[in-house]
């Protein structure tokens, strides 16, 4: 397939304008990467009245890993947790700052936690906006 312009006089201008790239290289691009994005396979492409381009895709995980990364995004939750869980038993008095710097997390997930802990009645947030402290509800 050779690059040629549909229209060469708007082309013209959008290009003195220097609004366009260089005639083609979309299409070099296209070749040139594809190949190392899909284990040495080219793009497909069909020229007629309008032109058809068929790029390979490659997804990045297959049933068995996505499976596995739910499980381990599952597992690493329930240590969150359990973790957080913990931190009030020993300290009730402990702030989601300190619970994400302990964890090695960010403080806006252990706010997540938290709602799905007090959600779940596991855990309960106790007196006054001073002087507040963490219940563990056994």
């Amino acid at each position: 397939m050779r690059p040629h312009r549909k229209n060469p006089k708007i082309a013209k201008v959008f290009s003195q304008m220097g609004i366009v790239e260089e005639l083609g290289s979309d299409m070099r691009k296209m070749f040139k990467y594809t190949p190392l994005y899909d284990n040495g396979k080219e793009p497909v492409i069909e020229e007629q009245d309008v032109y058809r381009i068929e790029i390979p895709y490659v997804p990045t995980l297959q049933g068995s890993e996505i499976d596995t990364t739910q499980k381990s995004t599952q597992k690493s939750t329930q240590k969150s947790t359990q973790k957080i869980i913990d931190l009030i038993r020993e300290n009730p008095y402990v702030t989601t700052q300190e619970m994400a710097d302990a964890i090695g997390i960010i403080r806006r997930t252990v706010a997540k936690h938290i709602k799905s802990l007090q959600e779940k009645g596991i855990i309960k947030r106790i007196g006054p906006d001073k002087g507040e402290y963490w219940k563990v509800i056994e």
